[in-house]
């Protein structure tokens, strides 16, 4: 099998809990099955002309555990990401936080993302709408917007907790209205996005809380649904005007404090501004910008005329002499 000599070196930043929850929840047993089902992941990259990828422990490791350590989910999950990356490099080539429009983007609080976790140990994605416009939209652009939406959560898939304990996303509709609704939202780009997002990012989802979603919501939900496994599906809860469910959900110190009642008193992770200015500060170290370079540039990808029609997940496992 492939062996790299950094794999001895890759050591698991997961505490006892968190390897004991990927133990009885993603099939991840010991280090020495997690090692050689990482070498046979890497071995049949190896061994597909049509595929590049970066092959390093961490980076497969994540691709594992999103489908519980099934080689052929995995295989399947990996080739819809580089086919996805490659079918859409307006959305994922030479990304980079420090690009003036994407931090102009994210300063806008549109994405915000706290650096703790919630009290299920999860991470949490507050999409919050009222700070857009359809003038912002389009000055931007929708690729470039989408484009800084997914760097956010190549930032987030380095963090180990968040490939075992998963994420949950806070829907902020306040404010929203139907043009809004539609240029972020056109059929086709939804499309596109929510397959990505659906089949080939290696994320654990594990809710969709929407906040004072609007009359036309049943518009959103037309186009997303087809694109969406019935799984994901069940994950969206609406909670109309209301943010008690939300509270009991995440818990309240995981929360920016303009969402929080004004008689709590507890703990919190600050304002909304501190909040976004954590994220980009996180996303602006050397070691994410140098990964986010490597990944995003253009030695990686598909090659889809070398794709053999014929030659699923399943048929290249099979042909996989693995000794």
């Amino acid at each position: 099998m492939a062996t790299k000599p950094g794999d001895a070196k890759f050591v698991s930043k997961l505490d006892e809990e968190g390897k004991k929850k990927a133990k009885e929840e993603l099939h991840e047993l010991n280090d020495k099955d997690t090692q050689i089902a990482v070498e046979t992941l890497r071995q049949w990259v190896v061994d597909q002309d049509w595929l590049k990828s970066p092959t390093d422990f961490a980076f497969l490791l994540r691709f594992l555990r999103v489908r519980k350590f099934s080689q052929l989910g995995a295989r399947e999950t990996l080739e819809n990401y580089w086919k996805g990356r490659t079918n859409s490099p307006e959305w994922f080539r030479d990304a980079d936080p420090a690009d003036e429009l994407t931090q102009e983007i994210l300063k806008t609080g549109c994405y915000q993302c706290p650096l703790k976790y919630d009290k299920m140990g999860r991470r949490v994605v507050l999409l919050k709408f009222s700070v857009l416009t359809v003038d912002l939209i389009n000055q931007w652009t929708l690729d470039k917007f989408y484009k800084a939406y997914f760097l956010v959560y190549e930032w987030l898939m380095l963090d180990e907790r968040v490939q075992v304990y998963g994420t949950v996303c806070i829907a902020d509709y306040t404010d929203i209205t139907l043009p809004l609704l539609m240029a972020i939202t056109n059929p086709d780009v939804a499309k596109k996005a929510v397959v990505f997002y659906n089949k080939a990012l290696p994320m654990r989802l594990k809710a969709i809380h929407m906040y004072n979603e609007p009359a036309f919501i049943d518009v959103l939900m037309a186009i997303f649904n087809p694109f969406l496994r019935q799984k994901i599906k069940d994950r969206f809860i609406t909670h109309g005007k209301s943010f008690v469910k939300i509270y009991e959900s995440v818990g309240m110190d995981i929360l920016p404090d303009e969402y929080l009642p004004d008689e709590y008193k507890g703990s919190s992770d600050g304002s909304q501004k501190n909040i976004i200015g954590d994220m980009l500060e996180d996303m602006m170290k050397p070691e994410f910008r140098q990964y986010i370079k490597d990944l995003s540039s253009d030695k990686y990808g598909v090659d889809m005329e070398k794709r053999k029609k014929n030659d699923d997940p399943a048929a290249s496992f099979r042909k996989l002499n693995v000794s």
